[in-house]
């Protein structure tokens, strides 16, 4: 499936992050404005693959030690995801 739209997540600053794995995108919004941040991935497949470990990980902890946040910026700062401008 091309876009899978992960919404309502376990989140204090993220609403919906959309991947779309055909066009290597991951689109972000936050719930402060409800604002869209897209971002060019290196590789949609194998970021959503991360991210939904990410979760599995955190199940038993009730989400405790998980940060969607801390994992989007993660990946931009090491170069994974890179904001499109338009």
């Amino acid at each position: 499936m091309p876009n899978n739209v992960y919404p309502n997540l376990p989140s204090s600053v993220i609403e919906t992050i959309e991947i779309d794995t055909d066009n290597n995108t991951v689109s972000v919004i936050y719930k402060s404005n409800n604002k869209r941040y897209t971002y060019q991935s290196e590789n949609a497949t194998q970021f959503e693959q991360q991210f939904l470990a990410e979760f599995d990980q955190g199940i038993d902890t009730g989400y405790a030690d998980v940060s969607v946040g801390r994992f989007i910026n993660k990946n931009v700062n090491g170069g994974g995801l890179t904001l499109l401008t338009d």
